[in-house]
């Protein structure tokens, strides 16, 4: 056997249940992107990508979520799981490939790593909405993100508006009640307690 295809090394290892009903999570062997996470939302997002072109090809797949050893795929509601299973961890063994590249905004995400070493709360109303951006990026990925991604999921920052922060959920939190009320609050209230206490979180 050769072992020259690198997508033949990975393979589905388990299947395993989200708070979304309509989303679940492929536990590949090993991991599948070297950081970050990649999401492809649509068809048109899909296009120069073997995986996620071939996903959108299965009817009622809508959303694809890779990070570290998962990818979560989000079907519609009018799919029947049983009728996509098989199809999707076939297409996923068949087709899955190692990312080394990050997507831009993400690229940029990972930048800030000592942002948080540097600031104090007090400071928050004054920084400019770049700023703002890149601390509340910060925020996330050390306390909210990680409790996201075991659930499959992850959140985005869209824009800041003066105390007004637009989300938007990934993966599995995309469209799981939960991520409008709960998830949402406990997202507010951190952020709250740990920058200003004016925010207010918004999901679109």
């Amino acid at each position: 056997l050769s072992s020259s295809g690198e997508s033949n090394e990975f393979h589905v290892l388990k299947i395993q249940p989200t708070p979304n009903p309509n989303a679940f999570q492929f536990v590949i062997n090993a991991p599948v992107i070297d950081a970050g996470t990649k999401t492809f939302a649509n068809a048109e997002e899909a296009i120069g990508d073997p995986l996620a072109e071939a996903l959108f090809q299965i009817y009622g797949v809508e959303n694809i979520y890779l990070k570290e050893s998962f990818v979560t795929i989000t079907k519609s509601e009018t799919v029947g799981w049983h009728t996509v299973f098989e199809k999707i961890g076939e297409t996923i063994e068949e087709k899955i490939h190692y990312y080394n590249s990050l997507d831009k905004k993400e690229a940029a995400e990972n930048k800030p790593e000592t942002i948080l070493d540097k600031f104090h709360k007090e400071d928050y109303p004054n920084c400019s909405e770049e700023e703002k951006k890149l601390i509340i990026e910060a925020v996330l990925d050390q306390a909210i993100r990680p409790a996201l991604s075991n659930d499959g999921g992850g959140v985005d920052v869209l824009g800041i508006e003066g105390n007004v922060i637009n989300v938007h959920y990934q993966g599995a939190c995309g469209t799981c009640p939960s991520s409008t009320t709960g998830t949402l609050s406990y997202i507010e209230n951190f952020l709250k307690d740990t920058l200003h206490s004016d925010i207010t979180v918004i999901a679109q």
